[in-house]
């Protein structure tokens, strides 16, 4: 303990430095382990080493690829050819077959001129040369054609023909002038039954015809002479003798029979399962509209709708899916769109057309109304734009302080041109955000009511997958 004590006092000498104090290893045996285990790796390594250059070393077994230069491949290729043509294989002998007699030679006519025309076919038979035999059968259907051909040659035919004449001429061809008034009203005569028969087969004849016919019976609007008004047109219909709209005669009635009797009837229900015309399906809107493209919109009943006649049958129940259109036609001004309802999807599946049946808000009012968009702030943003543009070409044109005696410079011209180039095309692109149309939106949830315009006839109540 005094050692350590005088070790530690504070005039103590650090120069001096005990062998006991430091820092010593307390156990060698991990770095004798970490060594011999790296040894052995080493070991390893080197004996694989020597095992794989061994093996490439060895002798191979089969087949061995011969070495050699150029020359010895050359030989071997060329064989003893001492210069570059190498001579050719002998040609093979063809082994000895045994021969047959030698046939007859097979004869083939040909034509003395080739170019000629091929003759006509004379049905593979020739009666000149022996052995020919002769066709009783083709021999009867030719001379039936021949017979057939001649009789249709010497019919005759139902087309009248008819030469043209002039105007003066007769329908005899006599163009002589009448001696005698009996000849006279015999060509007269002669003329008019012509005149007649053409006509019969001419539709605008057989029109003034009826015309006239109108016209002598007091249809036709004629007058006192029985012509046409001054306009030369001819009326079919008899108007008012003042001609004004705004005239009590045209209530009077026409005079014929009791005026206040009604001639339709009461109309029984076609069936007890039916919406009569008049009536309205409530529903509510599912997709969104807006009207600066047209599109397919979707809705579904709000309610269940019962027949007209007794209000007890269901007919549309509450779920059921509307589909239909709208249009995007919207003009200045305009805050309601157009929709058009064409389906009705049931909720088991089943489907009705319904043909375009109007849709109205809950007043009864045409169309949807709900969210409408002028675009103001572009329009007068482009406006403003548009008089800034315009004062620019104002302010680009030469006032004459850029010219020299009284004729203007070339900059201060090609300067003018250019600003009232750009100007004005900047304001027409400037006008084209003038004319922008309104653009309606509704949104979903959107209430309203399909106005039934037909009426409805249903086989039965609803009743859901009854098909």
């Amino acid at each position: 303990m005094s050692e350590t004590a005088d070790q530690m006092a504070p005039d103590a000498s650090p120069g001096a430095v005990s062998k006991k104090s430091g820092v010593r290893r307390v156990n060698n045996v991990p770095m004798y382990l970490l060594a011999g285990v790296l040894g052995l790796f080493l070991l390893v390594m080197a004996l694989v080493a020597a095992d794989r250059s061994a093996k490439q070393n060895a002798p191979g077994v089969g087949t061995q690829e011969r070495a050699g230069n150029t020359s010895m491949f050359a030989k071997e290729i060329a064989g003893e050819q001492v210069d570059g043509i190498v001579a050719p294989a002998q040609a093979l002998t063809p082994p000895d077959m045994p021969t047959t007699p030698a046939a007859d030679p097979v004869l083939i006519a040909r034509p003395d001129n080739p170019d000629a025309p091929p003759a006509p076919p004379s049905g593979g038979q020739n009666l000149n040369q022996p052995g020919g035999v002769h066709d009783d059968e083709a021999d009867r259907i030719r001379m039936a054609k021949m017979q057939m051909m001649e009789e249709a040659i010497k019919a005759k035919t139902t087309v009248q023909v008819i030469a043209p004449r002039s105007s003066g001429s007769a329908p005899g061809g006599n163009t002589a002038p009448p001696q005698t008034r009996d000849e006279m009203v015999a060509r007269l005569a002669a003329v008019r039954q012509q005149i007649d028969a053409q006509r019969a087969d001419d539709p605008t004849a057989a029109y003034q015809a009826r015309l006239a016919q109108l016209r002598s019976s007091g249809v036709g609007g004629a007058g006192a002479g029985g012509g046409m008004p001054s306009g030369g047109a001819p009326t079919l219909l008899q108007t008012s003798a003042s001609g004004g709209g705004n005239n009590y005669a045209q209530f009077a009635g026409n005079g014929q029979g009791d005026r206040w009797k009604l001639d339709s009837q009461p109309e029984a229900p076609r069936s007890p399962f039916e919406l009569r015309a008049g009536f309205v399906v409530p529903a509510t809107l599912i997709s969104g509209i807006n009207s600066e493209l047209p599109g397919q919109i979707m809705a579904q009943v709000s309610q269940n709708v019962y027949d007209t006649p007794t209000g007890k049958h269901l007919l549309i129940p509450q779920g059921s899916r509307l589909v239909g259109m709208y249009s995007s036609d919207v003009a200045y001004g305009q805050s309601r769109v157009l929709i058009a309802w064409q389906r009705i999807v049931f909720p088991d599946g089943k489907a009705m057309d319904i043909g375009s049946m109007p849709g109205g808000d809950g007043a009864g009012y045409a169309g949807f109304k709900d969210q409408v968009n002028n675009h103001y702030f572009r329009v007068f943003a482009s406006a403003f734009l548009m008089s800034g543009v315009t004062a620019g070409i104002a302010m680009s044109q030469d006032d004459g302080s850029n010219s020299v005696n009284g004729r203007p410079t070339a900059s201060s011209a090609m300067s003018e041109a250019l600003g009232q180039q750009l100007g004005q095309v900047t304001a027409q692109m400037i006008a084209k955000n003038l004319n922008i149309a309104p653009t309606l939106e509704i949104r979903p949830g959107y209430r309203f009511n399909v106005i039934v315009t037909k009426d409805m006839t249903f086989s039965k109540p609803y009743r859901s997958f009854d098909y």
